[in-house]
């Protein structure tokens, strides 16, 4: 399954963030790696992908001095990639029923906000799924 475009975009900016704020900080791919506990090669890997784990950005954060910048942004990528693994889905379902069900289709967007929970104070990134269908209406004509 090939990543939807909206993921991959999202992954490479994060990719450039990471990078970015590592050259920022003056430090070289093996020292921030090691500093956070990871190899060279996995920095590498992140800077030039953006496929890391949320811990990763979070110490690199905390390294470079970006706080939970690279955190949230990290948050929002696994959004966008949950929610394109949801309507993959959604859409394989849909293509298995009848043909005949095909009209009751309706329209799902995915929206990500970002807050601070009202318990503890940490940072969440919020998923909203919204779907709108049409549904066909008799005219009242049809009644008479």
């Amino acid at each position: 399954m090939s990543t939807p475009a909206p993921v991959a975009e999202a992954r490479a900016a994060l990719a450039r963030e990471l990078a970015s704020w590592r050259r920022h900080a003056g430090l070289t791919q093996a020292v921030a790696g090691h500093r956070i506990g990871y190899s060279r090669s996995a920095v590498a890997r992140a800077e030039a992908t953006g496929v890391c784990s949320r811990d990763f950005c979070r110490a690199a954060g905390r390294l470079y001095g970006a706080g939970e910048h690279l955190a949230l942004a990290h948050d929002r990528v696994e959004a966008l990639a949950v929610a394109a693994r949801s309507q993959a889905a959604r859409q394989a379902r849909q293509a298995r029923r009848a043909p005949a069900m095909a009209q009751d289709e309706s329209e799902v967007t995915f929206a990500v906000s970002e807050g601070t929970c009202p318990y503890c104070g940490k940072p969440v990134a919020v998923l909203v799924r919204q779907s709108a269908a049409l549904l066909q209406l008799e005219s009242p004509e049809a009644d008479r």
